[in-house]
C-alpha cells in the first residue's frame, strides 16, 4: 500500500508539475512497467504514444487519456519523463471519450488531459479527479452596451474603455447594477442532447456490413456491439449520437451477395439490431455488391435535401473486385455528394477502402484496435 501510494504521488507530481495540466485520478489501475504492445519500438500507434525516460528502465508508467491536440507538446512530455524517470503513455481520445472514461471511473487511466476543463465538469460524476493544474487559458471577451459601460464608469462618453478587472464585474453584479448569463458544463449537456434529438438535420445512414465467413464469431460479435453502440437509443445517448425521430437507418448485410435491406425509422431500431444479431456469417466477400445495393436505398431526389446522407461500410477482408468498375460508374452517375465511410479491421484491403474514401470525399476508420463500438460511434458522429 505504501509503495503504491508513493508511486501515485510521484505520478501526480509528474502530471501536475512537469506535464503542467494533467488531471490525476484516484482509484485507477496499478502502474505498468511493461511495453504497451503498440505498433513500433517506440510504443507509438495512431492513437497511442509512449515516452520512455532516457535514463533507463522507468520506475513506473503513467497512463493518460489525452486530447489529440497535446501531441503538440511532445517535447515537454519527453522532458518530464526524463526528469522523473517515469514513462508516460498518452492515449489520444476524443473529448466525449474522455468524458465517458471519467463517468466510468477512469477506466485504465491514471490521469486525463482533455482539451477543456468542461469535459471534467461533465464527466467527473464520481469525483475521482484528485489533483488539477492548467496548461492554458481561454481569453473571454466581455461586451456590454456603451451606455451601460458609461453608467458603470468603465468608459467615457466617447466609448473609450478604462481598465476593468474581474473584481469590478463581480462587484457590479453583487450590487445589482449588472446582470448577465453564461454557459455552464451542465447548458452544454442539455444543448448537446437537444441538438442531437431535435435541432440537427435528420440523417439517412446506410450500414453496409460484411457477413462473410471470416466474420463468424468475434468479428460478428464486434459488429453487433458496434451497431448497438451507435443505434440503440439508450447506449447511443451516452455518446450524444442517439437516433432522432426523423432519422433513417438501413442495414445491408453482404457476403458474396447483398442481403435484403432492413430499414429503421426514428428511434425504432430494435428490429434492425435484431436482424444484425440473427444474420449468419458465411460465404465470400464482395463489398461492391453491398455498395451497389446501398445506392438503391438512397432517399429520392425530392427527399435528399431533407437529410444528411452517408454510407458506412465495414469489412474485415479483401474484396472480390469484379464489380468495382460497375459500382464506381453507378456512384458517379448519381451525381450526389455522398460520403462512403469505411471501418477497416482484420485483413481488409486499405487500398480498396482508401479508394472509396477518395471517390466519395470521406474517411477510413481503423477498427483493428478491437474497440469496434468506439469506432462505430466515431463513424456515426460524421452523420
Amino acid at each position: 500500500m505504501g509503495i503504491m501510494s508513493s508511486l501515485r504521488r510521484r505520478a501526480a507530481a509528474v502530471a501536475a508539475a512537469a506535464c503542467a495540466g494533467v488531471l490525476a485520478l484516484t482509484g485507477c489501475t496499478a502502474f505498468n512497467n511493461s511495453d504497451d504492445g503498440t505498433a513500433d519500438g517506440n510504443g507509438t500507434s495512431a492513437t497511442t504514444q509512449t515516452f520512455q525516460p532516457s535514463g533507463g528502465k522507468p520506475t513506473a508508467t503513467l497512463s493518460i487519456a489525452s486530447g489529440s491536440e497535446n501531441k503538440e507538446v511532445a517535447v515537454a512530455i519527453q522532458k518530464a519523463a526524463d526528469q522523473s524517470n517515469v514513462a508516460v503513455t498518452m492515449h489520444y481520445m476524443g473529448s466525449l471519450e474522455i468524458m465517458n472514461a471519467l463517468k466510468a471511473g477512469g477506466q485504465d487511466h491514471d490521469a486525463v488531459w482533455p482539451a477543456s476543463s468542461m469535459w471534467i465538469s461533465m464527466g467527473d460524476t464520481k469525483h475521482i479527479v484528485k489533483d488539477a493544474a492548467s496548461t492554458s487559458t481561454t481569453p473571454i471577451v466581455f461586451g456590454i452596451a456603451k451606455s451601460k459601460a458609461v453608467k458603470l464608469g468603465w468608459a467615457d462618453d466617447t466609448g473609450a474603455a478604462k481598465p476593468v478587472s474581474t473584481a469590478d464585474i463581480l462587484a457590479a453584479v453583487s450590487d445589482g447594477k449588472l446582470t448577465f448569463s453564461m454557459t455552464s458544463a451542465t447548458v452544454i449537456d442539455s444543448a448537446l442532447n437537444v441538438y442531437q434529438t431535435a435541432l440537427r438535420k435528420p440523417s439517412w445512414t446506410i450500414w453496409v456490413v460484411d457477413y462473410s465467413g471470416s466474420m463468424s464469431g468475434e468479428g460478428k460479435n464486434g459488429v453487433v456491439k458496434g451497431l448497438n453502440a451507435a443505434l440503440d437509443p439508450d447506449q447511443a445517448k451516452k455518446s450524444y449520437i442517439e437516433p432522432a425521430s426523423g432519422d433513417v437507418n438501413i442495414l445491408i448485410p453482404f457476403e458474396t451477395e447483398a442481403h435484403r435491406p432492413v430499414k429503421a425509422t426514428g428511434t425504432s431500431t430494435s428490429d434492425l439490431l435484431h436482424e444484425a444479431d440473427a444474420t449468419d456469417a458465411s460465404g465470400g466477400t464482395d463489398i461492391y455488391e453491398g455498395l451497389l445495393s446501398a445506392l438503391d436505398e438512397l432517399p429520392s431526389e425530392s427527399e435528399a435535401s431533407q437529410y444528411t446522407t452517408a454510407i458506412v461500410l465495414m469489412t474485415d477482408g479483401r474484396s472480390n473486385s469484379d464489380h468495382q468498375d460497375e459500382f464506381e460508374s453507378a456512384y458517379k452517375s448519381r451525381g450526389r455528394d455522398l460520403p462512403i465511410f469505411s471501418i477497416m479491421f482484420g485483413d481488409a484491403d486499405p487500398s480498396q477502402l482508401k479508394s472509396l474514401a477518395t471517390l466519395s470525399n470521406a474517411k477510413v476508420f481503423d477498427g483493428r484496435s478491437g474497440d469496434l463500438a468506439a469506432v462505430f460511434r466515431q463513424a456515426k458522429g460524421f452523420n
